[in-house]
C-alpha cells in the first residue's frame, strides 16, 4: 500500500488515514531517499514520453505518465490540485517532461529505485513584512512571443479608460490598482487577462492565434479542427453579416457553397425563403428542408433572431447521418452568443436602412394609350371597330376631362398610389463577461420595419437571451440557455397575394379617391369587369394582426466522470403561441361621374380568428470517451435522444358587424353565421446512436456513425431504421514524401452513408374519416355516420437517401490561399407519395406509399485568397455548385401534373415545365390556310398568333404534343466577392447568381387584359405588326377573344437566371487612440447596400421570387440602403 495516496498537510484540518506530523514526513522522506541509494534506477532520460498539459491540475497529468512509463508516483494528496504552468505539447525524455511541467509549481520529485518517483512540495519561504502599496503604482513589464522575442504594438488594458501598448522592445509601463486585471490582446495572437495582484512586475508570453486549419468547428455532437474535418461542411462568416440590415436569419445564408436560398419575398415579419441543400430530394412539399439546431434544439431557421447568432455550420454529406431519419436534406447548426472570461463588456449595434421593391411590373398608367390599346386588341380578335369597349367620343371626352377634373377623369398608377418606400431599424444590446467560475452573455434586440405598401404594412420583433455557463467544479461544468422572442406585424387585410393582384389588375380609368372623400371606382366600365376594386381601398380597410410569442430553454451538463471519460446531457423545450386575427369592413365606392355609391362587399363586416399552440420537449445525453496514446486520438461517443411535439389549433369565423368599429366576437347579435374548426397532434422520437473516430498524427482520419431512429409517426412494423455511415480521409501535407513548403494542407476525404427524412404526417398509417351529414341505425339508436376518407398503406416506411462525397481541401501560401472542391451522389429512394387507384375503387383517395427515387448528383468549388500587405489587406472569394436532378423511378412510370405547365416524369428533374412547342408565328393569312395542321379553329387563326409544333406528325396538335423543356430548380449557383482594406477603412462586395433555371408568367402577369385587367408596356412597344413581324411578343390581342395565343407553351417560358449583388459595404473603425480618452473600446460605422443591382433576362417581377409562382402572389424583395455603428465598451 502507498502510504502517501491518502495523507493531505498536518495544517490544523482534517487528515487521512495516517494522522502524520511535518517532522515524520521529512523523516520518512530521508529513510526512502537512503534506501533508493542503494538501488540502481532505470535512467529517466531513457524514457521518451509526449503529453498535453495545457495548465491542467497535477491530478489529471500524472496518471498519464504512468500509463505511458510504468513509474508509481508517491505523493502528498495536497500535490493533486496544483497547476503546471506549461501549455501546449511537451514531448522528450522523462526528466525533460517533468521539469518542464513542475517548473514554478513548487514540486520537487526523487527517483526511487526503476519505476517509482516520491513527488514534495517545497515549504514556503516566510513571508517578509511588506510595506503598503499606495491606491496605484507603476507597472512595468515586457511581453514577449512563444519564441521569446519582444512583441511591440501589444494592447495593456485595465480598463477602458487606462490603457497603453508596448514600445519596440515590448516593454510597457502603466498605472494600476493592486487589485488591478490587466487584459494583453495582439492581432494574431490569443488575448491574455492576468491579475496584478500586487506585483510591480508582469512578464506575459502571447500565444499564437489558431490558424484557419486550427479553428474548432461545430460538428454533429461535438466540436473538432477544421484541419481533422473528414466530411463536407460549410461555415458562415457571422463578422461580415454584422453589417447588413438582415431580418431574417436565412438571409445569412446566402454565399454559402452547396446552398440554395430562394427569397420568395421580403414581407416585415414573415419568413419566405426556402433553403435546399445539395438539390431537391423529396417530392413532398415537407421533405425538402434540412434540420435546423440551436444549441442542439430543434428551431425553424427564419425565428432565430440574427443578433444572437454566435456561429452556423451547415453539415452538407453524411457528416449529418448522426441526426438519422432527419438528415437527408442537410442540417444546419446555429450556436448563440456565450460570454468569456474577463470584465463585463457591453456592445451595442444599431441600424437604419431605407427599403424600396426590387421590381415592379411596367405597366400602362396612361388612360389614352390604354383605351386605345384595348380597343385594338378587341380588333386584332375579330370584334368590329364599332363594338369595341371605349367609343373615339368617350376617349375625346376622357382627354378634355384629364384637364379640369382629374377624380372624375384619373391618370392613375395604382403601383405608385398603394407602395412606397419602407424603412427598417434594427437595435441590439449585450452584456457579457465572467471569471473562472461563471461566463455571461445577455442580449436584447429590437427590430421595427415598415414595410412598402402604404397601410396595415409592418413588423416588429423584439427578443431577449441569456447564456450562463457555471464551473462547479473542475469535473462538472453546467450551462443553460434562455431566449424570448415576441414577434408582432400587420399585413393587408385582403391577403399580400389578392391586393398585389388587384394592384396588378387596377386600370388607370379608376379613381383613387373621389372628392367627396369616398372610394372611387369609373365610369368607364370595361365588358367583363364590372365588379371593380379599388386597390388602395383594399391596402387601407381591413388587417391581419398577427402575433407570436416563443420561448426557448435548455439546461446542460458537462461531467467529467473519469480521466477521458465524460459524461452530457441536455434538456430543452420550446413553445410557440401563434395568433392571428383577421378583419374584413364593410366597404363603398362611388361612380365619380354618377354619384352612385355601391356596396363592395355586402358580407362584411367579416372577422377570422386563428390560434395555435404548439410544444417541443427533448432530452439528450451521451458518453464520450476521448484520449491521446503519442500520436494517435481515439473518440469513442454513444448517446440517446428523446424528443415530444405536440400542436393544437382552433379558428373561428364569422360576418354580420353592426359597423365597422367592432372586431370582436362577441358584438355580434347574430351567430347564425359562426363556424369553427379545430385539430390537434401529437408525435414522439426516440434514437440510439454512437461513434468512433480515430485520428493518427493528424495524417489519417476515420470516423463511422451508427444512428437507430424510431418515430411515432409510422406503424410499429416500420418504425425504426439504422442509419449508417463511415468517412476516411487522408492529410497528404503531413505526410515525410510530400515537404512542399508552400503547402499548408492537403487533404482528400470520401464519404458513404444513409440518412432518413421525416417526411410523413403523424398518423399517416392510419385510416382517417369523414363525418357525414347522414346518421345510420346501429342496434336501433341512431348514430353518426362516417365515412373513409383515404386508403391506408401498413407498410409504409421512412425516406432514404444513399449519399456519395469525395472532396479535397487545400490551403497554401501561409494559408492565404484556400480552395475546396466535393463531388457528390444522393439517390433518395422509397420516396413517399400518394399512389395511384383505379376509378372503380371509387371516390377515395390513393394510400401514401414508399414508391419513388430521385437522384441529386453535382458538385461544388470555392476557393478564396486574403492578403495583407503592410496597411493595405485585400481578399477574394468565389464559389460555384451544380446539381442535376432527376426522377429515376415513380410508381411504375405514374405522371404527376403539378399543374397545366409543369410535370414530375421518369427520367426528368421534379417539376419540369410541360409545354407545347411554339414555332414563330403566322405572317401570312396564306400561311393558316395552306398549314396541315393547326391548333384550335383555323376560322379565328390571324396572322402575327403563334403557331405550334406537331411533334407527334398526326392529324391534330393536342397534349400528346407537348414537350419537357426547362427546370424550376436551379442548376448552377454560385457566388463571388471581393474584400479592401487600408488601415481602419474596408469595403466589400459581395454578388450572387443561380443559372439554368426557368418561370412561367401568368395571368394578369403576362397576359394583356386578363378578365378586365391592364396590361405591360412591352405589348405596347414590342408586340407583333406587319412591320415588326419579328417582334417579341405575337399580336395584340385578348385572352378572351384569342385565347389560342395563351395555351402553355414555350413562347411564355422565361430565363429566370440572375446575377445579383447581395451586399456592398464600407466601413470604417475608429483608432484605439482616439476612443481610448473617451472611455471606448471600439467604434465602426457603416453603410451598406443590399440588392440594389441585378441582371437578368427576366425583368417582370423580381427573379428571385419563388419560380414556381408566376403570377403576382408575392411580396416583392427589397433593395436596402442602410447606416449602421457597432460600439462596445
Amino acid at each position: 500500500m502507498n502510504i502517501y495516496s491518502n495523507v493531505v498537510h498536518a495544517n490544523g484540518r482534517r487528515v487521512g488515514i495516517l494522522s502524520l506530523s511535518k517532522q515524520l514526513l521529512r523523516t520518512l522522506a530521508a529513510l526512502l531517499l537512503l534506501f533508493a541509494a542503494s538501488i540502481r534506477p532505470l535512467p529517466a532520460q531513457n524514457i521518451q514520453i509526449t503529453i498535453q498539459p495545457d495548465k491542467q491540475e497535477l491530478g489529471n497529468l500524472l496518471p498519464e505518465i504512468s500509463r505511458q512509463t510504468g513509474i508509481e508516483f508517491s505523493y502528498d494528496l495536497g500535490l493533486l490540485k496544483i497547476r503546471t504552468r506549461a501549455t501546449g505539447k511537451v514531448s522528450g525524455s522523462l526528466n525533460q517532461v517533468l521539469d518542464r511541467i513542475f517548473t514554478e509549481t513548487g514540486v520537487s520529485y526523487t527517483q526511487l529505485g526503476a519505476n517509482r518517483i516520491v513527488l514534495t512540495h517545497k515549504d514556503p519561504a516566510p513571508e517578509k513584512p511588506q510595506p503598503a502599496k499606495p491606491e496605484t503604482y507603476r507597472l512595468t513589464g515586457i511581453v514577449r512571443d512563444q519564441a521569446g522575442k519582444p512583441l511591440a504594438g501589444v494592447t495593456v488594458v485595465e480598463n477602458p479608460y487606462n490603457g497603453t501598448a508596448t514600445a519596440t522592445d515590448g516593454s510597457y509601463t502603466l498605472e494600476v490598482k493592486p487589485e488591478a486585471q490587466i487584459t494583453f490582446s495582439c492581432l494574431g495572437y490569443t488575448q491574455v487577462v492576468e491579475k496584478v495582484a500586487g506585483r510591480t512586475t508582469l512578464d506575459v508570453t502571447l500565444q499564437e492565434e489558431a490558424t484557419a486549419l486550427e479553428e474548432l468547428v461545430v460538428v454533429g455532437y461535438r466540436t473538432v479542427k477544421k484541419l481533422s474535418l473528414t466530411g463536407s461542411v460549410a461555415t458562415v462568416d457571422i463578422k461580415s453579416k454584422e453589417h447588413q440590415p438582415i431580418t431574417n436569419s436565412t438571409q445569412m445564408l446566402y454565399n454559402t457553397p452547396g446552398i440554395w436560398v430562394n427569397q420568395g419575398g421580403a414581407q416585415p415579419g414573415v419568413d419566405k425563403a426556402s433553403i435546399s441543400i445539395r438539390g431537391v430530394n423529396s417530392l413532398n412539399s415537407t421533405g425538402g428542408a434540412p434540420l435546423v439546431l440551436l444549441d442542439g434544439v430543434e428551431y425553424d431557421f427564419g425565428e432565430i433572431d440574427p443578433s444572437t447568432i454566435e456561429s452556423i455550420t451547415v453539415l452538407k454529406d453524411v457528416s449529418a447521418a448522426i441526426y438519422g431519419l432527419k438528415a437527408a436534406n442537410g442540417v444546419i447548426l446555429v450556436t448563440s452568443k456565450k460570454g468569456t472570461k474577463g470584465r463585463p463588456r457591453v456592445e451595442y449595434s444599431g441600424k437604419y436602412g431605407v427599403q424600396r421593391a426590387t421590381y415592379l411590373p411596367d405597366v400602362v398608367t396612361d388612360p389614352i394609350l390604354y383605351m386605345r390599346l384595348r380597343n385594338l386588341a378587341e380588333i386584332n380578335s375579330g370584334v368590329s371597330p364599332g363594338a369595341v369597349s371605349y367609343s373615339n367620343d368617350q376617349i375625346l371626352e376622357y382627354m378634355n376631362g384629364m384637364k379640369t377634373d382629374p377624380s372624375v377623369y384619373p391618370a392613375s398608377d395604382w403601383f405608385d398610389i398603394c407602395l412606397d418606400d419602407g424603412y427598417v431599424q434594427q437595435h441590439s444590446v449585450r452584456l457579457s463577461g465572467g471569471t473562472d467560475a461563471i461566463t455571461y452573455s445577455m442580449g436584447f434586440g429590437y427590430t421595427d420595419q415598415k414595410g412598402v405598401f402604404i397601410e396595415n404594412d409592418d413588423a416588429q420583433r423584439y427578443s431577449f437571451d441569456l447564456k450562463l455557463n457555471a464551473r462547479v467544479s473542475d469535473a462538472l461544468h453546467v450551462s443553460g440557455t434562455f431566449q424570448g422572442n415576441l414577434r408582432t406585424f400587420n399585413e393587408v387585410g385582403y391577403t399580400t397575394g389578392t391586393v398585389l393582384n388587384t394592384i396588378m389588375r387596377g386600370l388607370p380609368i379608376f379613381s383613387d379617391y373621389h372628392r367627396n372623400g369616398i372610394y372611387g371606382s369609373t365610369w368607364l366600365f370595361t365588358p367583363g369587369r364590372n365588379n371593380i376594386e379599388n386597390p388602395r381601398m383594399e391596402v387601407e380597410q381591413g388587417f391581419v394582426y398577427r402575433n407570436y410569442q416563443e420561448l426557448l430553454s435548455t439546461l446542460s451538463v458537462d461531467l467529467r466522470l473519469a480521466p477521458h471519460l465524460k459524461y452530457y446531457a441536455t434538456a430543452g423545450f420550446r413553445k410557440i403561441d401563434h395568433f392571428s386575427k383577421n378583419f374584413i369592413p364593410q366597404m363603398y365606392t362611388v361612380n365619380p361621374k354618377t354619384g352612385d355609391v355601391k356596396d363592395f362587399n355586402s358580407s362584411a363586416p367579416r372577422v377570422k380568428d386563428w390560434d395555435a399552440v404548439s410544444g417541443q420537449y427533448t432530452l439528450s445525453h451521451r458518453l464520450v470517451w476521448e484520449n491521446d496514446y503519442g500520436r494517435h486520438n481515439i473518440h469513442v461517443m454513444a448517446g440517446q435522444d428523446w424528443q415530444h411535439n405536440e400542436s393544437r389549433n382552433f379558428q373561428a369565423y364569422n360576418y354580420g358587424f353592426n359597423d365597422n368599429t367592432l372586431t370582436e366576437f362577441e358584438a355580434l347579435t347574430d351567430q347564425t353565421n359562426a363556424q369553427a374548426t379545430g385539430s390537434s397532434w401529437k408525435k414522439r422520437m426516440i434514437s440510439f446512436y454512437g461513434r468512433l473516430a480515430y485520428t493518427y498524427d493528424e495524417r489519417y482520419m476515420l470516423e463511422a456513425t451508427l444512428r437507430y431512429d424510431g418515430s411515432s409517426n409510422l406503424s410499429r412494423d416500420n418504425r425504426w431504421f439504422l442509419f449508417p455511415s463511415v468517412m476516411v480521409a487522408w492529410n497528404l501535407s503531413r505526410e515525410p514524401f510530400f515537404q512542399v513548403k508552400q503547402i499548408d494542407l492537403l487533404k482528400l476525404r470520401l464519404s458513404y452513408g444513409i440518412m432518413g427524412s421525416e417526411s410523413v404526417d403523424p398518423y399517416s398509417y392510419q385510416m382517417t374519416y369523414n363525418a357525414l351529414d347522414q346518421n345510420y341505425t346501429f342496434g336501433g339508436t341512431p348514430a353518426a355516420g362516417y365515412a373513409v376518407e383515404e386508403l391506408t398503406d401498413r407498410l409504409l416506411g421512412w425516406e432514404k437517401t444513399r449519399s456519395y462525397n469525395a472532396g479535397l481541401d487545400l490551403a497554401a501560401f501561409n494559408n492565404r490561399l484556400n480552395f475546396e472542391a466535393d463531388f457528390f451522389r444522393k439517390e433518395t429512394f422509397d420516396i413517399i407519395m400518394t399512389r395511384s387507384i383505379p376509378s372503380h375503387v371509387g371516390g377515395l383517395s390513393g394510400p401514401k406509399s414508399n414508391v419513388g427515387t430521385v437522384l441529386n448528383k453535382g458538385f461544388e468549388i470555392s476557393g478564396s485568397w486574403r492578403d495583407r500587405i503592410k496597411d493595405f489587406s485585400y481578399g477574394v472569394n468565389l464559389s460555384v455548385g451544380f446539381v442535376r436532378n432527376r426522377v429515376l423511378s415513380l410508381d411504375g412510370g405514374q405522371i404527376l401534373a403539378n399543374s397545366n405547365t409543369l410535370i414530375t416524369k421518369e427520367g426528368y428533374p421534379i417539376r419540369s415545365f410541360y409545354l407545347y412547342e411554339a414555332n414563330g408565328y403566322y405572317l401570312t393569312q396564306e400561311e393558316i390556310d395552306n398549314a396541315s395542321v393547326v391548333y384550335g379553329d383555323r376560322s379565328k387563326l390571324r396572322p402575327g398568333y403563334l403557331k405550334y409544333k406537331n411533334n407527334c406528325e398526326d392529324e391534330v396538335i393536342d397534349d400528346k404534343d407537348k414537350i419537357i423543356v426547362g427546370n424550376t430548380i436551379p442548376e448552377w449557383t454560385y457566388s463571388f466577392g471581393l474584400q479592401v482594406g487600408w488601415k481602419g477603412l474596408s469595403l466589400e462586395a459581395q454578388f450572387q447568381g443561380v443559372g439554368d433555371v426557368y418561370t412561367y408568367p401568368t395571368a394578369n402577369l403576362a397576359v394583356p387584359f386578363n378578365n378586365g385587367a391592364g396590361v405591360t408596356w412591352e405589348w405596347a412597344t414590342d408586340s407583333w405588326t406587319e412591320s415588326n413581324p419579328n417582334a417579341k411578343l405575337p399580336l395584340l390581342t385578348t385572352y378572351t377573344d384569342a385565347p389560342e395565343n395563351f395555351i402553355p407553351s414555350t413562347k411564355w417560358l422565361r430565363n429566370a437566371s440572375y446575377l445579383r449583388m447581395k451586399n456592398i459595404q464600407l466601413t470604417y473603425d475608429f483608432p484605439k487612440r482616439l476612443l481610448r480618452p473617451l472611455r471606448i473600446e471600439g467604434l465602426q460605422v457603416y453603410i451598406s447596400g443590399q440588392n440594389l443591382w441585378t441582371l437578368s433576362d427576366f425583368d417582370l417581377w423580381d427573379p428571385e421570387i419563388t419560380t414556381t409562382r408566376t403570377n403576382l402572389y408575392e411580396y416583392p424583395n427589397l433593395k436596402t440602403i442602410s447606416v449602421g455603428l457597432n460600439l462596445s465598451f
